[in-house]
């Protein structure tokens, strides 16, 4: 029986006639069992004070009268504690252990003191704000945020996103009072965890050292657009167009072979891969296959005992059901400037050759834009739509990469995937667009190459977007798990280089590193699942336009957001909250993918979420983010019961620039 106060007893007797019971008997000193504390909270600000109540249980859990608890704190320099009232008091930030004593026995409690709130939060109304509520600071809030707690503790995230173009960085420092540890979900790294799921097939796995070829690939963007862009503006396209489908018999190239040519015949190719109209390296090529949308040419000195004619013939039929009605339904069917309705895929040793032995990434094959340009403009086009793609290498002569033909001939479908893109992009704003700048700026360029790439996956794990694919449907089957090895772990991989750091990255920054490639195809993802149409609605616009970068995109995506910072800006909270579990408006989630799940919760990072965020609580209430230009950081903590906390915000010691926004959101 629980005891009940002698004194209400009494108060019974005499209202109730003799029905009731006698007074409990005091218990002894020697009925003790334990201890018994009752914490109202377990967080303090610095100044303020709680008080903690204990008390002595006999062995069946009933209160042992006429005891009195002795206190004492481990570290009175932080909290004290008066003895016998308990009553505790915040001296410092830090952690101190509150140990109650009665009779021979002892409990102990850890009361946390943090900072204690800002004076400029006196007279101020804090904000308060519903679970999953989003909000944007006023200018005054920006520079100093009252927020209440409620009866619980409340937990909140603060995003900063520059929400402009420039690149320069800036700092902005977040100094926080009255902030405790955040314990809700999501947490901050620790996800449920999970066996990887990624299969490290030798081609597959350097995926995760990409830069090589992502650095070569910047590169032959680049040169385009400042070598071959010139060009196209001083010369006009129908002219171009006339020269090239002008071209003098006698000189071996794409428009001097007929539409369908002899499988057998050889010709001249210039495969050189850094360079745009200057310098040839001239390769003797043999036609190995011919189907209705290409032609395959292999390189007369390609090493022994690679793809037999069987096989290129088999790899061009697939490229016709597969990549070319992939690609063309997507983003339109390229300018066919050599009137043969086929594409050349040249193979060769040339492509083998650009990746270094040693090297921990590969280049797995390009599109140069230069074949579009007549010879009369660029001296060194092969006149017409070409890929280069590297030969099997099975004895290593030029590297480790590229030994096994099965193994290559899958990675080959991504590339072509990726590359497809690019000449369909290329062709239509040179000769059907006439685009003001015909080459594409590189991140939309490469994100469009990307989404090609998931494209591909869908198309070959039988999934449609906007399926909200979570890791348990990835390992459903060998076969899922195939698909996305083969075609999509990269995608996976860039944004998850994106998530480490996503301050200084930024989906439409002026770069192509892996993060910056990974964020656009996020980006674009996003964007098409937000927006009503089609996904080849939107991509054939992003192609068929007079615009590029941030315009184009502006352009196309104006019916779901006004502009490219409000789509990045959405963009940045559903990498927080997608696949949390917290109610929040559905535009700050992803349609087809659950991020969180797929990246951190086993096929990369095991029970790792990469996202980066930042504790705003006890000692670590003070820190700085930098941000460049649609960079972004997660600022977390949490407010005791009924407590208040104040963050204050700067730059450089000034305000922070009004190009920053920052958004709060209630979590828990």
């Amino acid at each position: 029986m629980r005891y009940t106060p002698t004194c209400l007893l009494l108060l019974c007797v005499a209202c109730g006639g003799g029905d009731s019971k006698p007074p409990a008997p005091t218990a002894p000193l020697s009925a003790l069992v334990s201890v018994s504390i009752n914490a109202p909270t377990n967080t303090i600000a610095v100044g303020q004070t709680t008080t903690i109540i204990a008390i002595g249980l006999d062995g069946a859990g009933d209160p042992v009268p006429g005891t009195s608890p002795a206190w004492q704190s481990s570290a009175p320099a932080i909290a004290t504690v008066t003895s016998p009232g308990g009553l505790v008091t915040g001296v410092a930030a830090g952690t101190a252990v509150l140990t109650a004593t009665v009779g021979s026995k002892t409990a102990q409690t850890t009361i946390i003191v943090v900072p204690a709130v800002s004076t400029s939060c006196s007279g101020v109304t804090p904000l308060s704000l519903t679970v999953g509520a989003v909000y944007t600071l006023t200018a005054s809030e920006r520079a100093t945020l009252c927020v209440g707690g409620g009866v619980g503790t409340t937990e909140y995230v603060l995003v900063p996103f520059k929400a402009d173009t420039v690149s320069a960085q800036v700092q902005v420092s977040l100094e926080a009072a009255g902030t405790i540890v955040t314990t809700g979900t999501p947490t901050a790294d620790v996800l449920a965890g999970a066996t990887p799921s990624f299969s490290a097939s030798p081609l597959a796995a350097s995926a995760f050292h990409g830069e090589f070829g992502a650095a070569f690939e910047s590169r032959l963007r680049n040169t385009e657009r400042r070598v071959l862009n010139p060009l196209a503006a001083a010369n006009s396209r129908s002219a171009m167009l006339r020269s090239m489908q002008r071209t003098p018999a006698g000189r071996s190239a794409i428009l001097n072979l007929p539409s369908t040519p002899t499988v057998g015949t050889f010709f001249h190719l210039n495969a050189n891969g850094t360079d745009a109209c200057t310098t040839a390296q001239t390769h003797t090529a043999r036609v190995a296959a011919v189907s209705n949308n290409a032609i395959i040419a292999v390189d007369s000195q390609a090493p022994a005992g690679g793809f037999a004619d069987a096989d290129y013939v088999s790899f061009a039929a697939t490229f016709d059901t597969l990549i070319f009605a992939l690609d063309t339904s997507a983003y339109g069917a390229p300018a066919d400037l050599d009137g043969n309705g086929r594409v050349l895929i040249f193979f060769t040793q040339a492509v083998n050759q650009l990746t270094p032995p040693g090297s921990s990434g590969f280049i797995g094959g390009f599109f140069f834009s230069r074949d579009l340009f007549p010879t009369n403009l660029c001296a060194t086009s092969n006149d017409g739509e070409m890929f280069y793609l590297p030969v099997v290498d099975p004895n290593s002569l030029y590297n480790g990469f590229f030994k096994d033909p099965v193994a290559l001939k899958v990675q080959l479908y991504g590339t072509l995937a990726h590359e497809f893109q690019h000449l369909i992009n290329a062709s239509t704003r040179l000769f059907i667009t006439h685009a003001t700048v015909p080459n594409e700026e590189v991140w939309l360029n490469e994100g469009m190459s990307h989404i090609a790439e998931e494209l591909l996956y869908f198309r070959e794990s039988g999934i449609a977007p906007k399926s909200n694919i979570a890791l348990a449907t990835i390992r459903s089957s060998q076969a899922q798990l195939d698909a996305i090895n083969n075609y999509q772990i990269q995608n996976l991989l860039r944004l998850s280089e994106y998530l480490k750091a996503p301050g200084t990255n930024s989906p439409y920054a002026q770069n192509d590193d892996l993060s910056t490639r990974g964020a656009t195809y996020q980006l674009l993802r996003y964007s098409m699942d937000e927006s009503s149409g089609t996904n080849s609605s939107y991509l054939h616009a992003l192609i068929n336009s007079q615009n590029a970068g941030i315009v184009n995109f502006n352009t196309v995506f104006s019916g779901a957001f006004p502009d490219i910072f409000t789509a990045v800006q959405q963009q940045v909270l559903a990498n927080f909250f997608n696949g949390s579990g917290i109610g929040i408006d559905t535009k700050y989630s992803f349609p087809s993918w659950n991020y969180r799940d797929v990246i951190g919760n086993g096929l990369l990072h095991p029970t790792v979420n990469p996202l980066h965020m930042i504790a705003l609580s006890g000692t670590t209430a003070t820190t700085s983010v930098t941000l460049t230009g649609g960079g972004s950081a997660y600022a977390r903590f949490g407010i005791a019961p009924n407590g208040t906390a104040a963050i204050t915000s700067a730059s450089g010691g000034s305000a922070v620039p009004s190009s920053v926004v920052m958004v709060l959101v209630r979590t828990h």
